[in-house]
């Protein structure tokens, strides 16, 4: 269990949350699991889909320009699912009640939230990753990038890469063969770089960047 759902274990105890009943499938032997929570977020040529299933199974997808170049998924514990189900019901309900859904007016990269679990049905909002919103929306975002979290930290570091040995200088090959000279690392750990030939600059969060960064092709004398 991570930090984060931890707290929100700890948080949801202290207000007296009822875990309510797990969505489930409709009966039958072949019948698919149920989505729970689901988010598409976009930056620039990088789509990143993460789902939650009634199965506690959690997939995230990884598209470049269109094209696929991760698909992973996990199965969280059944506490564990309990726990976000939980958090994630209290902030559907608040949002539902509120109803002052975000808007992606800002800048920054573009998600697209849908909660399936959300009294009197899904409620879907985008937002933009550089504004804040409010605490219901905020928390469903936080949940949704822990839970993406998850996944992107399993996989196994790109040959050659040492994320803690990066430093500003480097020219790294991006996941699809893409080259990108890394110009910051920021405080919370990411990555700024920029991209050969087409001078595109791309922010690369902390949690994404084994699954981003390949190998490091140069590094400055």
């Amino acid at each position: 269990m991570t930090t984060a759902t931890r707290l929100m274990a700890v948080g949801l105890s202290a207000l007296g949350v009822v875990v309510l009943a797990t969505p489930r499938a409709p009966a039958g032997e072949n019948a698919a699991p149920m989505p729970v929570l689901e988010r598409i977020l976009t930056i620039r040529d990088r789509e990143v889909r993460t789902s939650l299933f009634s199965n506690r199974v959690l997939v995230v997808s990884v598209r470049r320009a269109g094209e696929r170049v991760l698909l992973q998924q996990v199965t969280l514990p059944v506490e564990q699912f309990a726990v976000y189900l939980a958090a994630i019901q209290r902030d559907a309900s608040a949002l539902a009640e509120g109803n002052d859904l975000p808007t992606a007016n800002g800048s920054g990269g573009r998600g697209v939230v849908t909660i399936h679990v959300a009294p009197g049905g899904p409620i879907r909002f985008t937002y933009s990753s550089m504004t804040v919103y409010g605490l219901a929306a905020t928390r469903i975002i936080t949940t949704l990038d822990d839970l993406e979290k998850q996944v992107l930290d399993r996989l196994s570091t790109g040959p050659g890469v040492d994320v803690s040995q990066l430093q500003v200088g480097d020219v790294v090959r991006l996941l699809g063969g893409a080259l990108a000279e890394l110009i910051e690392i920021r405080n919370d750990g990411a990555l700024v770089l920029e991209h050969r030939g087409s001078h595109i600059y791309e922010l690369v969060p902390a949690s994404e960047i084994r699954s981003v960064v390949i190998e490091v092709v140069e590094s400055p004398k």
